[in-house]
């Protein structure tokens, strides 16, 4: 059986979900699936995935033509999605009626470019890393999948609660890692003179993406000692700024972008890293796998993490330390503590690491490969 990935995704792309889609895609592929990525054909960075991402396996990938006008606000992003599934639906049409055997896989980058697939009348998967409103074009989409892969518990059994599903029809995987990209790691001050940071200056650190449903905006209020900095790994003071409404407190230094390859180095050259929650977005607090926590795991640093249900998913009080989500005394507090008692913190990144073994991309593969009957 063929599978089919359909991504409504610009690809490479720096975003966060562009890794996890071509980790997938290569652990798939090393598990022996006869997989093809279908994407929207869109102006993009001449660089391949494979090279992009680091890629050890060739990913089969078939672009479609669409309407490239994704960029021009909202009107411009439904339109080109409506031609990708257009020209979707034509190009597995043809396959389905040409007798190909196939299995369909999708993930909700959207609310709304998967909703076509019972139309093709041939068995589909879907990814969920939210929860689903209860309507209509839910309703009559979900129900017709054969399979619905969550990311964590919680959404899982809302699915089921809200949708009615056979507990059977919905399993769980949380998002996963590339271990191998964390095995021969710099030393801290082997990092800090790649990346040009202070010896001796403690470091906390943020690497991710900046978006408003993160709770980033406790940075404003950030108040440590001038022996510790917090560096954000991600985005520019302008972009934090921008996007919380807040002026950031003078311990925060904003590093911007930094491409893929270079993450596992940032990780490295911290004394500990944080990871922020908030109980203002339901996604942030319930729903998300953070791809950063399993980067954070596999790097062996001390990990300070927000004590939100979607984080306590993943990592217990045996992993991490937690502060209170949305107090910005408490994460300034329990950053200071354990950047002063390293010993007592040694344990937990310990913990985290052999925890992690789980979590990697592959093993997720084939259990979903299972799921799917390939």
């Amino acid at each position: 059986m063929k599978i089919y990935y359909i991504a409504n995704a610009r690809m490479p792309t720096e975003k966060a979900h562009g890794i996890q889609l071509a980790k997938m895609c290569e652990a798939f592929v090393a598990a022996g699936a006869d997989l093809e990525l279908v994407l929207p054909n869109r102006k993009n960075t001449e660089k391949s995935i494979e090279g992009f991402y680091g890629l050890k396996q060739k990913i089969p990938i078939k672009k479609l033509p669409v309407l490239d006008v994704y960029k021009m606000g909202r009107f411009g992003f439904i339109a080109g999605t409506i031609s990708f599934i257009f020209t979707a639906f034509l190009y597995l049409s043809k396959k389905r009626i040409g007798g190909e055997k196939m299995a369909l896989y999708t993930v909700d980058m959207d609310n709304f470019s998967y909703l076509w697939l019972p139309f093709l009348f041939t068995p589909f998967f879907v990814e969920l890393h939210n929860v689903k409103t209860r309507n209509f074009r839910n309703n009559f989409c979900l129900k017709r999948a054969k399979g619905i892969i969550a990311i964590n518990n919680i959404i899982r059994e809302k699915l089921i609660k809200y949708f009615g599903f056979a507990p059977g029809k919905v399993i769980v995987h949380p998002n996963g890692i590339d271990l191998e990209r964390y095995v021969s790691l710099p030393s801290r001050d082997e990092a800090r003179k790649i990346l040009n940071l202070p010896i001796g200056q403690k470091i906390a650190l943020y690497a991710g993406r900046i978006y408003d449903w993160k709770g980033l905006g406790i940075l404003s209020a950030l108040a440590l000692k001038k022996s510790i900095m917090f560096y954000v790994v991600g985005g520019t003071r302008d972009n934090l700024e921008s996007v919380t409404g807040e002026k950031m407190s003078h311990s925060v230094i904003c590093a911007g972008p930094c491409d893929f390859q270079s993450i596992p180095t940032w990780l490295a050259a911290a004394d500990i890293l944080v990871a922020i929650g908030t109980k203002n977005n339901p996604y942030s607090y319930y729903h998300t796998s953070p791809m950063k926590i399993f980067e954070y795991m596999a790097s062996r640093r001390p990990i300070l993490a927000a004590r939100t249900p979607a984080i306590e998913q993943i990592m217990t009080d045996e992993e991490t330390a937690f502060y209170t989500p949305d107090d910005a005394g408490d994460l300034s507090s329990m950053i200071e503590t354990v950047v002063a008692d390293p010993d007592t913190a040694a344990a937990k990144p310990e913990n985290a690491y052999e925890k992690l073994k789980k979590f990697s991309w592959d093993n997720r593969a084939r259990d979903i490969m299972s799921f799917i009957g390939c």
